[in-house]
Protein backbone atom coordinates (compact mmCIF):
# COMPACT_ATOMS: atom_id res chain seq x y z
CA UNK A 1 0.00 0.00 0.00
CA UNK A 2 1.46 3.33 -1.04
CA UNK A 3 2.15 5.85 1.67
CA UNK A 4 2.90 8.74 -0.69
CA UNK A 5 1.09 11.93 0.23
CA UNK A 6 -1.69 12.95 -2.10
CA UNK A 7 -1.03 16.48 -3.39
CA UNK A 8 -3.63 18.96 -2.23
CA UNK A 9 -4.83 21.56 -4.73
CA UNK A 10 -3.97 25.02 -3.53
CA UNK A 11 -6.68 27.64 -3.66
CA UNK A 12 -5.90 30.83 -5.44
CA UNK A 13 -5.60 33.92 -3.25
CA UNK A 14 -8.65 36.17 -3.36
CA UNK A 15 -6.90 38.74 -5.54
CA UNK A 16 -5.82 36.21 -8.15
CA UNK A 17 -9.20 34.50 -8.04
CA UNK A 18 -10.91 37.80 -8.79
CA UNK A 19 -8.46 38.47 -11.61
CA UNK A 20 -9.13 35.06 -13.17
CA UNK A 21 -12.88 35.56 -12.84
CA UNK A 22 -12.59 39.00 -14.44
CA UNK A 23 -10.71 37.49 -17.37
CA UNK A 24 -13.35 34.80 -17.80
CA UNK A 25 -16.20 37.32 -17.67
CA UNK A 26 -14.50 39.55 -20.22
CA UNK A 27 -13.89 36.62 -22.58
CA UNK A 28 -17.50 35.44 -22.24
CA UNK A 29 -18.68 39.01 -22.81
CA UNK A 30 -16.66 39.26 -26.02
CA UNK A 31 -18.05 35.93 -27.22
CA UNK A 32 -21.67 36.85 -26.49
CA UNK A 33 -21.44 40.23 -28.21
CA UNK A 34 -19.54 38.79 -31.18
CA UNK A 35 -22.27 36.19 -31.81
CA UNK A 36 -24.58 38.76 -33.38
CA UNK A 37 -22.20 41.61 -34.23
CA UNK A 38 -21.93 40.67 -37.91
CA UNK A 39 -25.70 40.42 -38.30
CA UNK A 40 -27.59 43.52 -39.40
CA UNK A 41 -26.76 46.96 -40.75
CA UNK A 42 -28.12 50.43 -40.03
CA UNK A 43 -28.19 52.68 -43.11
CA UNK A 44 -28.67 55.76 -40.93
CA UNK A 45 -26.89 55.41 -37.57
CA UNK A 46 -24.04 53.23 -38.80
CA UNK A 47 -23.66 55.29 -41.93
CA UNK A 48 -23.44 58.73 -40.35
CA UNK A 49 -20.63 57.74 -37.99
CA UNK A 50 -18.62 55.92 -40.66
CA UNK A 51 -19.14 58.70 -43.16
CA UNK A 52 -17.84 61.19 -40.57
CA UNK A 53 -14.81 58.95 -40.06
CA UNK A 54 -14.24 58.85 -43.82
CA UNK A 55 -14.38 62.65 -44.06
CA UNK A 56 -11.94 63.09 -41.16
CA UNK A 57 -9.59 60.48 -42.63
CA UNK A 58 -9.69 62.53 -45.83
CA UNK A 59 -8.63 65.71 -44.04
CA UNK A 60 -12.00 67.35 -43.28
CA UNK A 61 -12.80 68.88 -39.90
CA UNK A 62 -16.18 68.36 -38.22
CA UNK A 63 -18.28 71.44 -37.42
CA UNK A 64 -16.44 73.34 -40.15
CA UNK A 65 -16.36 71.19 -43.27
CA UNK A 66 -19.41 69.04 -42.59
CA UNK A 67 -22.50 69.28 -40.42
CA UNK A 68 -21.94 67.28 -37.23
CA UNK A 69 -23.33 67.63 -33.72
CA UNK A 70 -21.69 64.71 -31.90
CA UNK A 71 -18.47 65.13 -29.88
CA UNK A 72 -15.26 64.35 -31.77
CA UNK A 73 -14.02 61.29 -29.87
CA UNK A 74 -15.78 58.48 -31.72
CA UNK A 75 -15.39 59.74 -35.32
CA UNK A 76 -11.70 60.53 -34.78
CA UNK A 77 -11.13 57.07 -33.31
CA UNK A 78 -12.85 55.44 -36.28
CA UNK A 79 -11.01 57.76 -38.68
CA UNK A 80 -7.73 56.48 -37.29
CA UNK A 81 -8.84 52.91 -37.95
CA UNK A 82 -10.04 53.97 -41.42
CA UNK A 83 -6.56 55.29 -42.21
CA UNK A 84 -5.03 52.00 -41.07
CA UNK A 85 -7.37 49.50 -42.72
CA UNK A 86 -9.39 51.44 -45.30
CA UNK A 87 -13.20 51.53 -45.66
CA UNK A 88 -14.74 48.78 -43.57
CA UNK A 89 -17.90 47.90 -41.68
CA UNK A 90 -15.86 45.54 -39.52
CA UNK A 91 -13.56 47.90 -37.58
CA UNK A 92 -16.22 49.61 -35.51
CA UNK A 93 -17.76 46.23 -34.72
CA UNK A 94 -14.51 45.06 -33.14
CA UNK A 95 -14.34 48.28 -31.10
CA UNK A 96 -17.96 47.88 -30.04
CA UNK A 97 -17.54 44.25 -28.94
CA UNK A 98 -14.56 45.19 -26.78
CA UNK A 99 -16.37 48.23 -25.37
CA UNK A 100 -19.51 46.24 -24.56
CA UNK A 101 -17.55 43.52 -22.77
CA UNK A 102 -15.62 46.20 -20.85
CA UNK A 103 -18.80 47.97 -19.74
CA UNK A 104 -20.28 44.71 -18.46
CA UNK A 105 -17.05 43.84 -16.65
CA UNK A 106 -16.87 47.26 -14.97
CA UNK A 107 -20.55 46.97 -13.99
CA UNK A 108 -19.74 43.64 -12.33
CA UNK A 109 -16.78 45.15 -10.50
CA UNK A 110 -18.84 48.10 -9.29
CA UNK A 111 -21.72 45.86 -8.20
CA UNK A 112 -19.25 43.66 -6.30
CA UNK A 113 -18.41 46.59 -4.04
CA UNK A 114 -21.73 46.26 -2.17
CA UNK A 115 -23.38 43.05 -3.36
CA UNK A 116 -22.53 39.34 -3.02
CA UNK A 117 -21.07 37.37 -5.91
CA UNK A 118 -24.37 36.05 -7.26
CA UNK A 119 -26.01 39.46 -7.48
CA UNK A 120 -22.89 40.99 -9.02
CA UNK A 121 -22.96 38.30 -11.72
CA UNK A 122 -26.64 39.04 -12.36
CA UNK A 123 -25.76 42.72 -12.82
CA UNK A 124 -22.98 41.70 -15.22
CA UNK A 125 -25.33 39.56 -17.31
CA UNK A 126 -28.02 42.25 -17.49
CA UNK A 127 -25.44 44.86 -18.48
CA UNK A 128 -23.86 42.60 -21.09
CA UNK A 129 -27.16 41.73 -22.76
CA UNK A 130 -28.26 45.39 -22.74
CA UNK A 131 -25.04 46.42 -24.47
CA UNK A 132 -25.08 43.57 -27.01
CA UNK A 133 -28.17 44.89 -28.82
CA UNK A 134 -29.01 47.13 -30.48
CA UNK A 135 -25.48 47.64 -31.67
CA UNK A 136 -23.94 50.39 -33.75
CA UNK A 137 -20.88 52.67 -33.81
CA UNK A 138 -22.51 54.97 -31.26
CA UNK A 139 -20.29 56.96 -28.91
CA UNK A 140 -22.09 55.99 -25.69
CA UNK A 141 -20.42 52.58 -25.01
CA UNK A 142 -16.96 54.10 -24.59
CA UNK A 143 -18.41 57.06 -22.68
CA UNK A 144 -20.16 54.61 -20.35
CA UNK A 145 -16.95 52.62 -19.88
CA UNK A 146 -15.10 55.79 -18.88
CA UNK A 147 -17.93 56.69 -16.50
CA UNK A 148 -17.97 53.30 -14.77
CA UNK A 149 -14.19 53.46 -14.47
CA UNK A 150 -14.47 56.85 -12.79
CA UNK A 151 -17.12 55.55 -10.38
CA UNK A 152 -14.72 52.78 -9.40
CA UNK A 153 -11.74 55.09 -8.92
CA UNK A 154 -13.02 58.36 -7.45
CA UNK A 155 -12.91 57.36 -3.76
CA UNK A 156 -9.17 56.65 -3.72
CA UNK A 157 -7.89 58.19 -6.94
CA UNK A 158 -9.85 61.38 -7.71
CA UNK A 159 -7.30 62.63 -10.25
CA UNK A 160 -7.58 59.46 -12.33
CA UNK A 161 -11.36 59.68 -12.06
CA UNK A 162 -11.15 63.26 -13.30
CA UNK A 163 -9.11 62.13 -16.29
CA UNK A 164 -11.85 59.64 -17.17
CA UNK A 165 -14.45 62.40 -16.89
CA UNK A 166 -12.44 64.41 -19.41
CA UNK A 167 -12.23 61.42 -21.76
CA UNK A 168 -15.95 60.84 -21.35
CA UNK A 169 -16.63 64.41 -22.49
CA UNK A 170 -14.94 63.71 -25.83
CA UNK A 171 -17.51 60.97 -26.49
CA UNK A 172 -20.69 62.25 -24.79
CA UNK A 173 -20.77 65.72 -23.27
CA UNK A 174 -23.92 65.12 -21.23
CA UNK A 175 -22.55 61.87 -19.79
CA UNK A 176 -19.48 63.75 -18.60
CA UNK A 177 -21.61 66.51 -17.09
CA UNK A 178 -23.77 64.01 -15.18
CA UNK A 179 -20.66 62.10 -14.11
CA UNK A 180 -18.76 65.15 -12.92
CA UNK A 181 -21.74 66.37 -10.91
CA UNK A 182 -22.22 62.90 -9.44
CA UNK A 183 -18.62 62.58 -8.28
CA UNK A 184 -18.47 66.07 -6.81
CA UNK A 185 -21.73 65.60 -4.87
CA UNK A 186 -20.58 62.28 -3.49
CA UNK A 187 -17.22 63.66 -2.41
CA UNK A 188 -18.96 66.64 -0.83
CA UNK A 189 -20.95 64.20 1.33
CA UNK A 190 -17.84 62.41 2.52
CA UNK A 191 -17.39 62.53 6.28
CA UNK A 192 -13.67 63.22 5.89
CA UNK A 193 -13.05 67.00 5.59
CA UNK A 194 -9.55 66.44 4.21
CA UNK A 195 -10.95 64.30 1.40
CA UNK A 196 -13.48 66.98 0.46
CA UNK A 197 -10.90 69.77 0.54
CA UNK A 198 -8.33 68.02 -1.65
CA UNK A 199 -10.22 65.56 -3.83
CA UNK A 200 -12.86 67.83 -5.35
CA UNK A 201 -10.51 70.51 -6.76
CA UNK A 202 -8.14 67.83 -8.03
CA UNK A 203 -10.90 65.93 -9.80
CA UNK A 204 -12.46 69.03 -11.35
CA UNK A 205 -9.14 70.47 -12.50
CA UNK A 206 -8.00 67.26 -14.19
CA UNK A 207 -11.42 66.72 -15.80
CA UNK A 208 -11.58 70.22 -17.26
CA UNK A 209 -7.96 70.15 -18.40
CA UNK A 210 -8.36 66.72 -19.99
CA UNK A 211 -11.51 67.69 -21.87
CA UNK A 212 -9.94 70.97 -23.01
CA UNK A 213 -6.86 69.20 -24.38
CA UNK A 214 -9.02 66.78 -26.36
CA UNK A 215 -11.32 69.46 -27.78
CA UNK A 216 -8.77 72.19 -28.40
CA UNK A 217 -7.27 70.85 -31.67
CA UNK A 218 -10.70 70.37 -33.24
CA UNK A 219 -12.23 73.62 -32.00
CA UNK A 220 -9.14 75.57 -33.09
CA UNK A 221 -9.63 74.34 -36.66
CA UNK A 222 -13.43 74.45 -36.76
CA UNK A 223 -13.84 77.77 -34.96
CA UNK A 224 -15.43 78.42 -31.59
CA UNK A 225 -18.70 79.68 -33.08
CA UNK A 226 -19.28 76.65 -35.30
CA UNK A 227 -18.31 74.26 -32.52
CA UNK A 228 -20.58 75.89 -29.94
CA UNK A 229 -23.49 76.04 -32.36
CA UNK A 230 -23.37 72.32 -33.20
CA UNK A 231 -22.08 70.82 -29.96
CA UNK A 232 -24.13 72.86 -27.49
CA UNK A 233 -26.81 75.08 -29.00
CA UNK A 234 -28.38 72.61 -31.45
CA UNK A 235 -28.62 69.65 -29.04
CA UNK A 236 -29.90 71.88 -26.23
CA UNK A 237 -32.48 73.90 -28.16
CA UNK A 238 -33.59 71.99 -31.26
CA UNK A 239 -32.83 68.28 -30.98
CA UNK A 240 -35.64 67.52 -28.54
CA UNK A 241 -38.30 69.23 -30.66
CA UNK A 242 -37.50 67.05 -33.66
CA UNK A 243 -36.26 63.80 -32.11
CA UNK A 244 -38.06 63.24 -28.80
CA UNK A 245 -40.56 60.40 -28.52
CA UNK A 246 -43.42 59.83 -26.06
CA UNK A 247 -42.57 57.42 -23.29
CA UNK A 248 -43.69 53.89 -24.29
CA UNK A 249 -46.49 52.85 -21.95
CA UNK A 250 -49.50 51.72 -23.99
CA UNK A 251 -48.39 48.82 -26.23
CA UNK A 252 -49.67 49.07 -29.80
CA UNK A 253 -47.58 46.41 -31.54
CA UNK A 254 -48.44 42.91 -32.81
CA UNK A 255 -50.09 40.61 -30.29
CA UNK A 256 -50.68 36.93 -31.04
CA UNK A 257 -52.96 35.38 -28.42
CA UNK A 258 -54.13 32.41 -30.49
CA UNK A 259 -51.82 30.02 -28.61
CA UNK A 260 -48.98 30.00 -26.13
CA UNK A 261 -46.54 29.04 -28.88
CA UNK A 262 -47.78 31.83 -31.13
CA UNK A 263 -47.47 34.35 -28.31
CA UNK A 264 -43.92 33.29 -27.48
CA UNK A 265 -42.80 33.31 -31.12
CA UNK A 266 -44.60 36.44 -32.35
CA UNK A 267 -45.29 38.73 -29.40
CA UNK A 268 -43.11 37.99 -26.36
CA UNK A 269 -39.98 39.81 -27.54
CA UNK A 270 -42.00 42.78 -28.82
CA UNK A 271 -43.66 43.16 -25.41
CA UNK A 272 -40.42 42.66 -23.50
CA UNK A 273 -38.60 45.27 -25.62
CA UNK A 274 -41.52 47.73 -25.64
CA UNK A 275 -41.74 47.91 -21.86
CA UNK A 276 -38.00 47.66 -21.20
CA UNK A 277 -37.60 51.47 -20.88
CA UNK A 278 -40.48 51.65 -18.37
CA UNK A 279 -39.21 48.65 -16.41
CA UNK A 280 -35.66 50.03 -16.39
CA UNK A 281 -36.88 53.39 -15.11
CA UNK A 282 -39.04 51.77 -12.42
CA UNK A 283 -36.21 49.45 -11.42
CA UNK A 284 -33.77 52.31 -11.00
CA UNK A 285 -36.32 54.30 -8.99
CA UNK A 286 -36.91 51.28 -6.75
CA UNK A 287 -33.18 50.82 -6.25
CA UNK A 288 -32.76 54.48 -5.35
CA UNK A 289 -35.64 54.24 -2.86
CA UNK A 290 -34.12 51.23 -1.11
CA UNK A 291 -30.61 52.67 -1.00
CA UNK A 292 -31.69 56.11 0.20
CA UNK A 293 -34.05 54.67 2.83
CA UNK A 294 -31.15 52.74 4.35
CA UNK A 295 -28.60 55.52 3.75
CA UNK A 296 -25.97 56.21 6.38
CA UNK A 297 -23.61 58.98 5.43
CA UNK A 298 -20.38 57.59 6.84
CA UNK A 299 -20.93 54.23 5.15
CA UNK A 300 -22.89 55.05 2.01
CA UNK A 301 -21.69 58.41 0.69
CA UNK A 302 -20.02 56.77 -2.39
CA UNK A 303 -23.41 55.35 -3.43
CA UNK A 304 -24.58 58.88 -4.19
CA UNK A 305 -22.27 59.07 -7.20
CA UNK A 306 -23.83 56.05 -8.91
CA UNK A 307 -27.37 57.21 -8.12
CA UNK A 308 -26.82 60.73 -9.45
CA UNK A 309 -25.18 59.38 -12.60
CA UNK A 310 -28.14 57.00 -12.93
CA UNK A 311 -30.51 59.98 -12.86
CA UNK A 312 -28.53 61.36 -15.79
CA UNK A 313 -28.90 58.08 -17.68
CA UNK A 314 -32.64 58.20 -17.00
CA UNK A 315 -32.76 61.68 -18.54
CA UNK A 316 -30.78 60.39 -21.54
CA UNK A 317 -33.49 57.76 -22.03
CA UNK A 318 -36.37 60.19 -21.58
CA UNK A 319 -35.05 62.51 -24.31
CA UNK A 320 -35.73 59.77 -26.86
CA UNK A 321 -37.37 56.79 -25.19
CA UNK A 322 -36.56 53.92 -27.54
CA UNK A 323 -34.54 50.72 -27.47
CA UNK A 324 -31.44 52.55 -28.77
CA UNK A 325 -31.26 54.76 -25.67
CA UNK A 326 -32.11 52.20 -22.97
CA UNK A 327 -28.79 50.42 -22.39
CA UNK A 328 -27.03 53.06 -20.21
CA UNK A 329 -29.88 53.12 -17.69
CA UNK A 330 -30.13 49.31 -17.68
CA UNK A 331 -26.40 49.06 -16.95
CA UNK A 332 -26.39 51.58 -14.09
CA UNK A 333 -29.76 50.32 -12.86
CA UNK A 334 -28.44 46.77 -12.71
CA UNK A 335 -25.59 47.85 -10.45
CA UNK A 336 -27.91 49.87 -8.21
CA UNK A 337 -30.42 47.01 -8.25
CA UNK A 338 -27.82 44.51 -7.04
CA UNK A 339 -26.95 46.88 -4.21
CA UNK A 340 -30.62 47.40 -3.30
CA UNK A 341 -31.35 43.67 -3.18
CA UNK A 342 -28.23 43.11 -1.08
CA UNK A 343 -29.35 45.87 1.31
CA UNK A 344 -32.75 44.22 1.71
CA UNK A 345 -31.24 40.78 2.28
CA UNK A 346 -28.81 42.22 4.80
CA UNK A 347 -31.64 43.84 6.72
CA UNK A 348 -31.89 47.31 8.23
CA UNK A 349 -32.45 47.66 11.97
CA UNK A 350 -34.36 50.91 11.62
CA UNK A 351 -38.10 50.09 11.49
CA UNK A 352 -38.90 53.13 9.35
CA UNK A 353 -36.58 51.85 6.61
CA UNK A 354 -37.90 48.30 6.40
CA UNK A 355 -40.89 48.91 4.14
CA UNK A 356 -39.27 51.24 1.55
CA UNK A 357 -36.16 49.04 1.42
CA UNK A 358 -38.22 45.91 0.82
CA UNK A 359 -40.50 47.58 -1.74
CA UNK A 360 -37.64 49.18 -3.63
CA UNK A 361 -35.60 45.98 -3.66
CA UNK A 362 -38.53 43.94 -4.99
CA UNK A 363 -39.03 46.38 -7.87
CA UNK A 364 -35.29 46.34 -8.54
CA UNK A 365 -35.27 42.53 -8.58
CA UNK A 366 -38.17 42.48 -11.03
CA UNK A 367 -36.38 44.94 -13.33
CA UNK A 368 -33.13 42.99 -13.15
CA UNK A 369 -34.92 39.76 -14.06
CA UNK A 370 -36.86 41.49 -16.87
CA UNK A 371 -33.66 42.88 -18.38
CA UNK A 372 -31.99 39.47 -18.36
CA UNK A 373 -34.99 37.63 -19.83
CA UNK A 374 -35.48 40.30 -22.51
CA UNK A 375 -31.80 40.25 -23.41
CA UNK A 376 -31.60 36.46 -23.66
CA UNK A 377 -34.78 36.29 -25.72
CA UNK A 378 -33.52 39.01 -28.04
CA UNK A 379 -30.18 37.25 -28.61
CA UNK A 380 -31.99 34.01 -29.39
CA UNK A 381 -34.30 35.83 -31.80
CA UNK A 382 -31.36 37.47 -33.58
CA UNK A 383 -29.54 34.18 -33.99
CA UNK A 384 -32.65 32.65 -35.59
CA UNK A 385 -33.23 35.55 -37.99
CA UNK A 386 -32.11 34.74 -41.56
CA UNK A 387 -29.38 36.98 -42.97
CA UNK A 388 -27.37 37.23 -46.18
CA UNK A 389 -24.02 38.80 -47.02
CA UNK A 390 -23.85 42.37 -48.30
CA UNK A 391 -21.82 42.34 -51.51
CA UNK A 392 -19.51 45.35 -51.36
CA UNK A 393 -15.76 45.56 -50.72
CA UNK A 394 -16.24 47.62 -47.56
CA UNK A 395 -18.85 45.23 -46.10
CA UNK A 396 -16.15 42.75 -45.00
CA UNK A 397 -18.56 39.88 -44.47
CA UNK A 398 -21.29 41.81 -42.67
CA UNK A 399 -24.74 40.35 -43.25
CA UNK A 400 -28.23 41.81 -43.29
CA UNK A 401 -31.85 40.82 -43.79
CA UNK A 402 -31.82 38.96 -47.15
CA UNK A 403 -34.05 41.37 -49.12
CA UNK A 404 -32.15 44.42 -47.87
CA UNK A 405 -28.78 42.76 -48.49
CA UNK A 406 -29.72 41.84 -52.07
CA UNK A 407 -31.25 45.19 -53.06
CA UNK A 408 -28.55 47.27 -51.38
CA UNK A 409 -25.76 45.20 -52.94
CA UNK A 410 -27.18 45.66 -56.42
CA UNK A 411 -27.76 49.39 -55.95
CA UNK A 412 -24.22 49.89 -54.63
CA UNK A 413 -22.75 47.95 -57.55
CA UNK A 414 -24.74 50.07 -60.01
CA UNK A 415 -23.63 53.32 -58.36
CA UNK A 416 -19.99 52.19 -58.39
CA UNK A 417 -20.33 51.38 -62.10
CA UNK A 418 -21.91 54.72 -63.01
CA UNK A 419 -19.66 56.94 -60.84
CA UNK A 420 -15.94 56.46 -61.28
CA UNK A 421 -13.62 56.52 -58.25
CA UNK A 422 -13.22 60.13 -57.18
CA UNK A 423 -16.60 61.18 -58.59
CA UNK A 424 -19.34 62.15 -56.13
CA UNK A 425 -22.79 60.67 -55.65
CA UNK A 426 -25.70 62.03 -53.65
CA UNK A 427 -28.03 59.95 -51.45
CA UNK A 428 -31.40 61.22 -50.26
CA UNK A 429 -34.64 59.96 -48.74
CA UNK A 430 -38.18 59.72 -50.05
CA UNK A 431 -39.07 63.39 -49.44
CA UNK A 432 -37.12 66.58 -48.85
CA UNK A 433 -39.79 68.17 -46.64
CA UNK A 434 -39.98 65.28 -44.14
CA UNK A 435 -37.03 63.24 -42.95
CA UNK A 436 -36.75 60.78 -40.10
CA UNK A 437 -33.80 58.74 -41.38
CA UNK A 438 -31.17 58.83 -44.09
CA UNK A 439 -28.78 56.35 -45.66
CA UNK A 440 -25.23 57.74 -45.41
CA UNK A 441 -24.02 54.13 -45.21
CA UNK A 442 -24.48 54.04 -48.99
CA UNK A 443 -21.54 56.44 -49.42
CA UNK A 444 -19.36 54.12 -47.33
CA UNK A 445 -20.31 50.97 -49.23
CA UNK A 446 -20.02 52.65 -52.63
CA UNK A 447 -16.76 54.38 -51.61
CA UNK A 448 -17.94 57.60 -53.25
CA UNK A 449 -18.07 60.98 -51.53
CA UNK A 450 -20.96 63.34 -50.81
CA UNK A 451 -20.47 66.74 -52.50
CA UNK A 452 -22.56 68.50 -49.81
CA UNK A 453 -21.89 69.14 -46.13
CA UNK A 454 -24.89 67.12 -44.98
CA UNK A 455 -24.61 63.37 -44.38
CA UNK A 456 -27.00 63.43 -41.42
CA UNK A 457 -30.65 63.67 -42.45
CA UNK A 458 -31.40 65.96 -39.53
CA UNK A 459 -35.04 67.14 -39.51
CA UNK A 460 -35.33 70.87 -39.18
CA UNK A 461 -31.94 71.21 -40.87
CA UNK A 462 -32.03 69.47 -44.26
CA UNK A 463 -35.78 70.16 -44.42
CA UNK A 464 -35.22 73.94 -44.17
CA UNK A 465 -35.12 76.34 -47.11
CA UNK A 466 -31.60 77.77 -46.49
CA UNK A 467 -30.01 74.31 -46.25
CA UNK A 468 -31.85 72.98 -49.29
CA UNK A 469 -30.64 76.01 -51.23
CA UNK A 470 -27.10 75.23 -50.10
CA UNK A 471 -27.43 71.56 -51.10
CA UNK A 472 -28.85 72.46 -54.51
CA UNK A 473 -25.96 74.87 -55.06
CA UNK A 474 -23.43 72.17 -54.16
CA UNK A 475 -25.11 69.65 -56.46
CA UNK A 476 -25.27 72.13 -59.31
CA UNK A 477 -21.55 72.80 -58.91
CA UNK A 478 -20.51 69.14 -58.57
CA UNK A 479 -22.99 67.58 -61.05
CA UNK A 480 -22.80 64.07 -59.53
CA UNK A 481 -23.36 61.35 -62.16
CA UNK A 482 -25.55 59.38 -59.74
CA UNK A 483 -28.26 60.27 -57.25
CA UNK A 484 -29.66 57.47 -55.09
CA UNK A 485 -33.06 57.86 -53.49
CA UNK A 486 -33.78 55.56 -50.55
CA UNK A 487 -37.52 55.26 -51.11
CA UNK A 488 -38.24 53.61 -47.77
CA UNK A 489 -41.10 54.55 -45.42
CA UNK A 490 -38.45 54.79 -42.69
CA UNK A 491 -37.16 58.01 -44.24
CA UNK A 492 -40.49 59.80 -43.79
CA UNK A 493 -42.07 58.01 -40.84
CA UNK A 494 -44.97 59.73 -39.03
CA UNK A 495 -43.11 60.27 -35.76
CA UNK A 496 -45.05 62.14 -33.02
CA UNK A 497 -42.72 65.14 -33.10
CA UNK A 498 -41.76 67.93 -35.50
CA UNK A 499 -39.75 65.57 -37.72
CA UNK A 500 -42.98 63.83 -38.71
CA UNK A 501 -44.54 67.04 -40.03
CA UNK A 502 -43.86 68.58 -43.42
CA UNK A 503 -41.72 71.70 -43.51
CA UNK A 504 -43.39 72.63 -46.80
CA UNK A 505 -39.96 72.96 -48.45
CA UNK A 506 -39.38 70.69 -51.47
CA UNK A 507 -36.80 72.74 -53.34
CA UNK A 508 -34.38 69.80 -53.34
CA UNK A 509 -37.03 67.40 -54.69
CA UNK A 510 -37.86 69.83 -57.48
CA UNK A 511 -34.20 70.20 -58.41
CA UNK A 512 -33.59 66.44 -58.47
CA UNK A 513 -36.73 65.83 -60.55
CA UNK A 514 -35.66 68.46 -63.07
CA UNK A 515 -32.07 67.24 -63.45
CA UNK A 516 -32.28 63.46 -62.95
CA UNK A 517 -34.43 60.57 -64.09
CA UNK A 518 -34.89 57.05 -62.66
CA UNK A 519 -32.44 54.61 -64.20
CA UNK A 520 -33.02 51.48 -62.12
CA UNK A 521 -34.79 50.35 -58.98
CA UNK A 522 -33.55 47.74 -56.54
CA UNK A 523 -36.11 47.25 -53.80
CA UNK A 524 -36.34 50.58 -51.98
CA UNK A 525 -33.22 51.93 -53.71
CA UNK A 526 -33.83 54.07 -56.79
CA UNK A 527 -30.77 54.94 -58.88
CA UNK A 528 -31.13 58.19 -60.83
CA UNK A 529 -28.90 59.47 -63.62
CA UNK A 530 -28.74 62.90 -65.32
CA UNK A 531 -31.46 63.75 -67.82
CA UNK A 532 -30.39 64.31 -71.38
CA UNK A 533 -30.65 67.90 -72.59
CA UNK A 534 -34.16 68.71 -73.73
CA UNK A 535 -35.84 65.88 -71.77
Amino acid sequence: MSTEAVPVAKELPDGRRQLVLAGVLFAVGVAVCALTMMRGIQPNDEGLMLQAAARIAGGEVPYRDFWWYYPPGQPYLLAGLWKLTGPSLLDWRIVRVLADATVALLAWRLASRRAPAGLALAAWLAALLAMAYPSGPHPFPLALAFALGALLLFERHPAWAGLLVGLCAAWRIEFAAYLGLALVLALALSTEPDRRRRAIPRLVLVAVAGAALLYLPVVAQAGLGNSWDLLVRYPATEFGDYQSLPFPISYDGPLNTSSLGGFLSDSAENLLAWWLPLVALAGFAGSALALLASFRRQRDWPVVATLVFGVGMAHYLLVRADIFHTAPLVVVGSVAGAWAIATWRGGDRRPAAAVPVAAGALVAAFALAWSIVEGLDRQWLLLRTPVASVSAPAADGVRAEPRLAASLSRAVADARRLAAPGEPIYVMGRRADITTAGAPLFYVLAERHNPTRYDIAAPGVVTSLPVQREIVGDLEAARPPVVVRWDSPLTAAPEPNRSGRSSGVRLLDDYIDSRYRPSARYGDWVVLTPRRPGT
